[in-house]
């Protein structure tokens, strides 16, 4: 069973995920796996190509290597922008999640953890999804918070992601995370065990097929 995880940023969906993890749950970041691919020399220079050299920063021993607050500054600034990254990361990332979705096995409950799920167009990849919804000021005040970012930045950002009514209208489960870390845990737990329960019952059914 293939749970995606997915919510706007600074919903609070990492913080679901590690509760995930702490269920013993396995987790596969696309964020994580992005990073690692966006290192990679020749997406390096096809980024490069695409925004211009403002987005390097200088690595270890003269290597040139991304700088993600600048690549964030340049790519939010349109929708445009963010389908052009998502062209270059996005096929070696989803080689990744295919190849654990066909290793998984139809009573073991996996995590896909993915932003931009729904944007992608990854639905296929999930058996059934999560989404961690939290209202637009918080979200503001945490990206300013996190990242540095201005007003008007987090604000774009916001706005070149898919609106919460949607998201919420296209998942299988919600969290509004609004309330105590307690509440959240709690959500959470549940959820699992409803998709536990629903992974079993799959699984037998597969066996009598």
């Amino acid at each position: 069973m293939i749970l995606g995880l997915t919510g706007g940023i600074a919903s609070g969906k990492s913080t679901v995920s590690e509760i995930f993890r702490k269920l013993g749950i396995e987790v596969v970041d696309a964020d994580r796996i992005a990073r690692e691919v966006s290192q990679k020399e020749e997406v390096v220079d096809k980024l490069v190509e695409l925004f211009g050299s403002e987005i390097l920063e200088e690595g270890k021993e003269g290597r040139k290597s991304l700088d993600r607050g600048k690549l964030r500054e340049v790519v939010f600034r349109d929708r445009e922008s963010v389908r052009s990254i998502n062209e270059v990361i996005h096929p070696r990332v989803i080689e990744v999640f295919e190849e654990k979705r066909r290793a998984n096995l139809p009573d073991e409950v996996i995590i896909f953890d993915i932003p931009l799920l729904f944007e992608a167009g990854l639905e296929y990849l999930c058996d059934r999804v999560v989404v961690v919804s939290v209202d637009r000021r918080t979200q503001v005040e945490r990206i300013a918070a996190r990242d540095g970012s201005s007003r008007e930045t987090a604000e774009n950002i916001i706005d070149n992601q898919m609106s919460v009514e949607e998201r919420e209208r296209r998942a299988n489960y919600i969290i509004r995370n609004q309330g105590s870390l307690e509440e959240l845990e709690e959500r959470v737990v549940e959820i699992y065990e409803e998709v536990r329960k629903v992974a079993g019952e799959d699984s037998r059914e597969a066996g009598r097929e």
